[in-house]
C-alpha cells in the first residue's frame, strides 16, 4: 500500500508487545512501526499468524498512571518475511 493510500500515518517505533494468538501462549515481539490504525510486528521465529487471523496485542509494562495496558483486538492484514501487519479492531 502506498503512503498516499494510508488512512493513518506510520511512525517508526520499536517497543516490546505481547502477541496473543488462539491456542498459543502469549509471546513477546517487537514493533517495527505504529499508526492509529494498526502496528507492524517483527516475528523472528516461531509460527506466524495467518492472514485474517484475529489476535490480541498488549504493550509490555505499565502506562504512566501505573495501570496495566489494555489487551487490544486486532486482525492480521499482511504477512511479510519479517513479521505481520495487524489492524486494530473496535
Amino acid at each position: 500500500m502506498s503512503h498516499d493510500q494510508r488512512r493513518h500515518p506510520r511512525v517508526p517505533m520499536e517497543i516490546t508487545v505481547e502477541l496473543h494468538c488462539d491456542g498459543e501462549l502469549p509471546r513477546r515481539v517487537q514493533t517495527i512501526d505504529l499508526s492509529g490504525g494498526g502496528v507492524m510486528l517483527l516475528i523472528p521465529e516461531g509460527s506466524v499468524p495467518a492472514e485474517g487471523a484475529e489476535v490480541k496485542v498488549r504493550v509490555c509494562g505499565q502506562l504512566g498512571d501505573g495501570e496495566a495496558p489494555p489487551l487490544v483486538n486486532a486482525r492480521v492484514v499482511r504477512r511479510l518475511p519479517e513479521g505481520v501487519a495487524v489492524e486494530f479492531l473496535p
